[in-house]
């Protein structure tokens, strides 16, 4: 029996084992992140190794520099464990969430009961936030949030179906549910709360997120037909889910409208209540758009891939504190960064790497190609080591592509110009701190649009807050899901010429 000592979140972890065994087993159970789910291909998962480890893999060779290979940088998804080592790798960080506001009080009880709190979750593919909501006053009182617990089985959905397949759905299902139990008891320890005042819970996301709560094989979202197992709006028991709550608690599963229309976009429909001619975007690893028309509802995904949450660059993280959340470059080249909470940059998020992008795209050093002035070696410093690189820009540009291709598909369905939309409606976290000038600059919305642009906030988790409190509100979310005419954009052949049109960053 060998052991290794794991040093995590300044911890020590020292844990006996059978050799060989891959550093990122040992990590798994720490939330170490995986974007690529362990396919050796986006070079995240760096950890500082010692001792008897496997020789540097090919992977390892092409993804880690010259310097990172002679410090002992190791990528924990590459390198074994062959007998005593020490690794040291970084805790994964905890993102920061917009409160979930209920603009729209309802009169009516909560599904619940007319007192005690429920709890209220929105399961993003990145990031989990959860609420106490009093049902005596129908607001939230407490909020919680944490990394995604399944993010070392991959960055985004295709990447975590890929790993159900391989080690089956339970390992991914437990993490979340372990997880949302420990948010649940903070939650209620902070406002010094016994499980059994919980009358109910209700837990939102998109379609995948949802199935693999729920233990049910997500393999039919990710091959055509694209049929899931459910479309929820059902209503479960705790029993088999949260150890933490009594076992009769009612558990709302929200309703989808598709393998790729989740609940995610039917709460912020719910909560942020456009009206027509108003456009819902929420963009985080997917893309959720949602057009109100004198007809209906139209809605549609893209793949934005993890680029937006920071998980797919080379020096991304999530909006946490130490991230670069806004770039500006002077007329004389100094580069102007803000960092969350002040201090030292540690990385760039997403909002922070579309406005350094915005900013090089106006000073030229980025061409309408994507291609980064050679005189930059393909990395443009920020600050405190942090860069840009030019694969992260193809990320962006990848992404930003998608979600605008997928805007002209809608606008196109509807019979509509960006000219003749009231209002372009950004939800969740990321849309809710973009910058809009610097989204305008890179063709991530339409310039037209940028005027008419608002956030509002967590729309998601807001949407989930009011199912919470308002049997009404369930019942009009439920409608929602029903009413939505989703565009299917897979084989669109104007999306697909689209998509590379919006290829190209637009010049002023």
């Amino acid at each position: 029996m060998e052991t290794i000592t794991i040093y995590i979140g300044g911890t020590a972890h020292r844990i006996p084992y059978e050799a060989p065994r891959t550093l990122s087993a040992f990590l798994e159970p720490y939330g170490f992140p995986m974007p690529c789910g362990g396919a050796h291909t986006c070079g995240k998962c760096k950890v500082a190794a010692y001792g008897a480890l496997s020789p540097l893999s090919e992977a390892e060779k092409r993804l880690l520099t010259a310097d990172e290979q002679l410090s002992n940088v190791r990528l924990a998804c590459c390198a074994q464990a062959l007998g005593g080592c020490t690794v040291h790798a970084r805790a994964p960080e905890n993102a920061r969430i917009e409160t979930a506001c209920l603009s729209a009080q309802r009169s009516d009880a909560s599904p619940f009961g007319t007192d005690g709190y429920a709890l209220a979750v929105d399961i993003g593919t990145t990031t989990v936030a959860a609420y106490l909501v009093n049902l005596t006053h129908a607001q939230p009182m407490e909020t919680a949030s944490a990394l995604n617990a399944q993010a070392p089985y991959g960055a985004d959905v295709i990447a975590r179906i890929a790993r159900c397949a391989e080690c089956g759905i339970r390992p991914l299902q437990e993490a979340i549910l372990t997880q949302l139990d420990g948010l649940f008891t903070a939650l209620l320890k902070r406002r010094g709360l016994d499980a059994r005042v919980v009358r109910g819970v209700v837990l939102t996301g998109n379609t995948t997120m949802l199935h693999l709560v729920a233990g049910l094989d997500p393999a039919g979202i990710a091959a055509a037909p694209y049929t899931p197992q459910s479309l929820f709006g059902v209503m479960e028991s705790a029993r088999s889910l949260f150890a933490a709550l009594p076992p009769d608690v009612p558990v709302y599963f929200a309703p989808c409208a598709g393998a790729y229309i989740g609940g995610d976009l039917i709460c912020a429909l719910l909560a942020a209540a456009p009206q027509e001619n108003e456009l819902l975007m929420d963009v985080g690893t997917n893309g959720e758009l949602a057009l109100i028309t004198g007809t209906g509802i139209l809605c549609c995904s893209t793949a934005a891939g993890p680029a937006f949450e920071g998980a797919g660059l080379s020096h991304g993280m999530v909006a946490a504190d130490g991230a670069i959340t806004d770039v500006s470059i002077a007329g004389d080249g100094v580069v102007v960064c803000t960092v969350a909470g002040g201090g030292a940059a540690r990385g760039l998020c997403g909002t922070g790497a579309i406005s350094a992008l915005a900013a090089l795209l106006d000073c030229k050093a980025v061409d309408e190609t994507g291609l980064l002035d050679e005189q930059y070696h393909e990395s443009f410093p920020l600050m405190d080591g942090v860069a840009l690189t030019q694969a992260d820009i193809r990320q962006l540009q990848l992404a930003k592509a998608a979600v605008a291709a997928g805007v002209d598909s809608m606008l196109q369905a509807a019979g509509l110009a960006p000219s003749d939309l009231h209002a372009l409606l950004l939800a969740g976290g990321f849309g809710s701190r973009i910058d809009v000038r610097s989204a305008a600059g890179i063709g991530l919305i339409p310039p037209a649009c940028a005027p008419r642009a608002r956030a509002c906030g967590n729309a998601a988790g807001a949407g989930a807050c009011l199912i919470a409190s308002s049997q009404s509100a369930l019942d009009d979310a439920e409608r929602l899901a029903k009413r939505a005419q989703v565009l299917d954009l897979t084989e669109s052949a104007f999306f697909s010429d689209r998509f590379i049109e919006q290829m190209l960053f637009p010049l002023f």
